[in-house]
C-alpha cells in the first residue's frame, strides 16, 4: 500500500541526488516510529561518495512537498517523509473493500505448481502431536502458495508400507476384533499393534536366554514371520494385500473425519505401497550410474564423501525401504504433475533421511533435482491428557474442545446467546492448540501447556477469536453500515494511524512468509493488530456517534476484521463471529 509514496519519494530523490530510482527505492521503508515520519529513506544504500549524514541534510533540504508527500526530515544519515494520511487510509480501506478475503493476494506463482506433501501418518501408529505440526504447518504452507497464484496440490503420503504391516497383520491374528477395527481403526490398529510388538519383544528375549541349539528349534520368530509375510505383499500375494488394503481404507476415512475437523483437505491421497514402477526404475537408475553398490547382498549408495553416510535403498531379502520408495516417488510425481516445486513439511529428526533424498536425486542427475525442499520443524513436549502418556490427536482434540467448552459455561450470559456453542467450543479448542504451537518459529521445540492456552487474554488463539467475534458484534450493532466512501480523513487519531498502518502491511507480511514459510509471521502480525484494536475500543467509538464519523471508523474495524479473518483462515481456523 505504500509503494505509490515510495515510488513519488524515490522519483525526487532520483532527480535531487542523480541516484537511479531503482536503487533509491529499495532503500525506503515503513519507518519503525510513526512519531518520527511514516517512511525512512537509508541513505547509505544510495552508495553515493559523500557523508550520509551531510547528504541527507542537504537532500532534506531541497525536498519540495506534494499531494502525496507532505515533508521530509534529516535524522542523521536517515530522512524521514510524512505522507498525505488520508490517501494511504483511503486506499488502504478501499483495497480491503474491493478485494475481501484475497486482500494482499497476488498471481506471482501463476502457472507454477506445487506439491506439499504433509502429515503422512503411519496407519500402524499413533495418529500423534507429531503429525499434527506437519499437518497445521503443511496446510499453512499449501493455503500461502495458493494465496499466491500457485497451482497448489496439498498431498497425504501415508506411511501404508513395509515390515511393520507384516507384523500387524499377525498382530490383528492374534489380538484383533473386527467390531473394534470397523468403530475406530486407527485407535485399534495401534492397540494391535503395540501387542504384538510387545509379544516379539518378549519372545526375543526369551530366545536370548536359550543356547544356539534350541533357539535354532523354536522355529521362525514373530519379526521372522512379520518379514515373510511383507515379502509375500511386495511379490503380489492376494490375501495378504486385501487385508492390507482393507486396513488402509478404514484408516483413511477415519483420518478424513478428523483432517475435516481440523479443516483440512488433500487433493492426493498417496502412500508408500502407491509408488509402482518408479521403484524399480529407481534401483535401475542407481545401478546404471554406478551409483548402487552391493554389502552382504543387500545394496546401498554410498553418500560419505557429502557427509551424509551410507544409505540402505534394498535389504539382503529383496524388500525395499523408504529411500527406494521416496525416489521411486520423485521420479513418478514429476512425470505426473510437472511440478516446479515440491516441499516436503516433515519434522527436524527426518533431516538427515531428507537430506539423503535430495543427494542421491541430484546425484542421478534428474533435471528437476533443484526443485525439493524441505520445510523442519521441531518436536512438541508434553502433549498429553488427564490420562496422562502420548495420546492420539483425537483425544487431545476433544480434551481442548472440553476445556474450551467449561470456560464458556463460566458466563451463562454470553453462552445463553452463542447458537452452536458445541461447535464453538471445538474452533475455540482447536484454535487454542494451533496459534500456540505457531506463535514461535517452527524449528523450536515448545513444551504444551494447558493452562496457557485456556488463557482468553495475551497472545493466544482463543484472544485473536475474541477479537474477531468482538468486531463482528460491533458491526452487527451499529447504527450505520459499511461504507466504502466514508469520509476517511476523519480517522486522524493516533491509535486509528496504527491501526491503518497495522491493515496495509498484510500484503507485506503475505510477501515475506511465502520466501520463509513460518506460520509465526501471520500469527505474530495478527496479534499485534489485534493488540492495536485493544487499545482503540474505549477511545475509538462507533456507536453513539455522528453518522459520518461512525461510517469512517466502522470501515476501519471492518477492514481489520476482515484481515483478521483472512489470516486465521489463512492459519487453517475458522474465525468465529459470537462466543
Amino acid at each position: 500500500m505504500y509503494d505509490t509514496f515510495k515510488t513519488a519519494i524515490a522519483t525526487q530523490i532520483s532527480a535531487l541526488s542523480g541516484v537511479s530510482a531503482e536503487i533509491v527505492e529499495p532503500a525506503v521503508g515503513v519507518s519503525n516510529n510513526m512519531a518520527n515520519g511514516d517512511l525512512t529513506l537509508t541513505v547509505s544504500r544510495l552508495r553515493m561518495k559523500d557523508n550520509p549524514t551531510q547528504i541527507a541534510k542537504t537532500l532534506a533540504e531541497q525536498w519540495k512537498a506534494d499531494d502525496m508527500v507532505t515533508g521530509a526530515e534529516a535524522a542523521g544519515p536517515y530522512i524521514n517523509f510524512r505522507i498525505n494520511r488520508t490517501v494511504l487510509t483511503r486506499s488502504v480501506l478501499q483495497a480491503v473493500h474491493a478485494t475481501g478475503s484475497k486482500y494482499g493476494w497476488t498471481n506471482e506463482g501463476a502457472g507454477k505448481r506445487v506439491i506439499v506433501e504433509f502429515s503422512s501418518p503411519n496407519i500402524a501408529k499413533p495418529f500423534h502431536a507429531g503429525h499434527l505440526r506437519s499437518t497445521i504447518i503443511g496446510n499453512f504452507i499449501y493455503k500461502l502458495h495458493k494465496a499466491h497464484g500457485w497451482d497448489a496440490i496439498s498431498m497425504n503420503y501415508l506411511g501404508d508400507w513395509g515390515k511393520q504391516y507384516g507384523l500387524l497383520a499377525l498382530g490383528f491374528e492374534r489380538f484383533g476384533s473386527e467390531e473394534e477395527l470397523v468403530a475406530d481403526p486407527i485407535k485399534h490398529l495401534f492397540d494391535v499393534y503395540v501387542k504384538v510388538s510387545a509379544a516379539a519383544s518378549e519372545e526375543a528375549e526369551r530366545i536370548k536366554a536359550m543356547d544356539a541349539e534350541a533357539a535354532a528349534a523354536a522355529g521362525p520368530t514373530i519379526q521372522d514371520q512379520a518379514r515373510a509375510y511383507f515379502k509375500s505383499m511386495e511379490d503380489g500375494d492376494e490375501s495378504a494385500l486385501a487385508l492390507w488394503q482393507r486396513f488402509r481404507t478404514l484408516s483413511i476415512e477415519k483420518y478424513k473425519q478428523i483432517y475435516a475437523r481440523l479443516g483440512v483437505h488433500f487433493d492426493v491421497y498417496s502412500g508408500e505401497s502407491q509408488v509402482g514402477e518408479g521403484m524399480s526404475r529407481a534401483i535401475q537408475m542407481l545401478t546404471d550410474t554406478g551409483l548402487l553398490i552391493e554389502h552382504e547382498g543387500a545394496k546401498l549408495v554410498d553418500l560419505t564423501e557429502h557427509k551424509l553416510g551410507k544409505a540402505l535403498v534394498q535389504k539382503s531379502d529383496g524388500t525395499t525401504l523408504y529411500l527406494t520408495r521416496d525416489i521411486g516417488a520423485a521420479i513418478e510425481r514429476y512425470e505426473k504433475y510437472n511440478f516446479d516445486k515440491i516441499i516436503y513439511v516433515v519434522s527436524s529428526q527426518q533431516d538427515h533421511h531428507l537430506k539423503q533424498l535430495f543427494k542421491t536425486v541430484e546425484l542421478l542427475g534428474l533435471p528437476y533435482a533443484d526443485r525439493f525442499e524441505h520445510v523442519n520443524y521441531g518436536l512438541v513436549n508434553g502433549m498429553s491428557t488427564r490420562r496422562g502418556t502420548v495420546v492420539l490427536l483425537e483425544d487431545v482434540l476433544h480434551e481442548s474442545k472440553e476445556k474450551m467448552h467449561d470456560v464458556m459455561r463460566a458466563n451463562e450470559a454470553k453462552y445463553r446467546g452463542v447458537a452452536d456453542p458445541d461447535h464453538i467450543a471445538d474452533v475455540l479448542g482447536m484454535s487454542a492448540i494451533v496459534i500456540q504451537d505457531m506463535t514461535a518459529r517452527r524449528i523450536k521445540n515448545y513444551t504444551f501447556d494447558w493452562g496457557r492456552i485456556l488463557n482468553f487474554e495475551g497472545d493466544t488463539g482463543p484472544y485473536l477469536q475474541y477479537a474477531h467475534a468482538r468486531l463482528c458484534s460491533l458491526e452487527r450493532k451499529a447504527h450505520v453500515k459499511v461504507n466504502p466512501d466514508a469520509d476517511v480523513s476523519l480517522l486522524t487519531e493516533e491509535v486509528t494511524c496504527d491501526i491503518i498502518n497495522q491493515i496495509s502491511l498484510y500484503p507485506d507480511i503475505l510477501a515475506a512468509s511465502i520466501k520463509s514459510l513460518e506460520p509465526c509471521t501471520v500469527v505474530q502480525y495478527i496479534l499485534k493488530l489485534s493488540h492495536s484494536i485493544s487499545s482503540a475500543w474505549e477511545t475509538i467509538k462507533v456507536c453513539g456517534e455522528a453518522d459520518d464519523v461512525a461510517e469512517a471508523r466502522l470501515l476501519m474495524y471492518w477492514s481489520a476484521r476482515t484481515v483478521i479473518g483472512n489470516a486465521l483462515t489463512l492459519l487453517g481456523l475458522e474465525p468465529v463471529e459470537a462466543m
